[in-house]
């Protein structure tokens, strides 16, 4: 498979996140047009096609050049849409400007400890990171199910369960993480099907065996309704606030103050007498009304 071929399946065919994610972060985690999100992958970027016209900018964050220079392409006409090739856990973005960081299965690539601390770097003050995972979610006997074996064939692992994960993100979400899960099905006819499967291969560097494509189509065509089939999936999103507490007032900061403590204090004394001044009168010219009305 080629590159544009490769890049142009990546765009097209990566399983969608479901509008009921977009829902939920707008209208739970407020996420709104004055956001400037990344979304940090490798081989998606799907997060960008969901937000994109819902935030101010979006930061597509791959660490594959070729797949970095294809989205500038793709998104040129995106005036709110930057794509950086870079990792996550070296950001070349300036402290404090990021509002909110989404990061899918790329998570798992990389260490957890390093990307939080670049991710504390660059987050404004209590930020949230969203980690989303698509995971394949098959009832029995159904087309999914069987695509499931297939990619078990080629020693693809297709779930990764909550006791796996924990560990790293207790690691990573170092103020606590809260969960949700959404249900999604994606459809594709024989020809998209042939390129997603092939394509999940190509990006885990593996080749079809001789069998692969011959029982792909055999539970395509058993399964094929209108000449489609759906696979199921569970879009999990584990999220967490990053730079919960306030940061320390830096040196700088902190000498602005101390020079200005002493007349903050006159000010305050100055309000106080205020206060009491007026007191004393009221009093003053209550005795004097008193004495007069005697």
């Amino acid at each position: 498979m080629n590159e544009q071929r490769f890049y142009n399946n990546l765009f097209e065919l990566s399983l969608k996140y479901p509008s009921a994610v977009l829902k939920f972060l707008k209208s739970e985690l407020q996420l709104g047009k004055k956001y400037i999100v990344i979304d940090a992958h490798t081989h998606n970027g799907q997060i960008t096609h969901l937000l994109k016209d819902h935030v101010h900018l979006v930061c597509s964050l791959t660490s594959d050049p070729g797949y970095h220079n294809y989205l500038k392409k793709n998104f040129k006409k995106v005036p709110n849409f930057l794509s950086l090739n870079a990792t996550p856990e070296l950001i070349n973005i300036e402290d404090d400007s990021i509002d909110c960081i989404c990061i899918d299965e790329t998570f798992s690539k990389f260490d957890s400890l390093r990307m939080g601390i670049e991710f504390e770097r660059i987050l404004r003050l209590n930020s949230y990171v969203l980690l989303l995972l698509n995971q394949l979610h098959a009832s029995e006997e159904s087309f999914t199910k069987f695509f499931e074996q297939i990619l078990v064939q080629h020693n693809l692992k297709t779930q990764t369960s909550h006791s796996e994960i924990k560990p790293k993100l207790i690691e990573f979400f170092i103020n606590g993480y809260q969960q949700q899960t959404f249900k999604y099905r994606q459809s594709f006819n024989w020809q998209k099907l042939e390129e997603f499967f092939l394509t999940i291969l190509e990006s885990k560097n593996l080749k079809p065996n001789l069998n692969s494509i011959k029982d792909l189509k055999f539970y395509f065509d058993k399964h094929e309704v209108g000449g489609q089939i759906h696979i199921e999936y569970n879009t999990i999103l584990y999220y967490g606030l990053f730079n919960h507490s306030t940061p320390e007032i830096s040196l700088r900061k902190s000498f602005f103050f101390q020079v200005l403590r002493p007349f903050a204090f006159g000010f305050y004394v100055l309000v106080k007498g205020n206060i009491y001044f007026w007191r004393a009168l009221y009093k003053i010219k209550d005795k004097i009304f008193r004495k007069k009305k005697s």
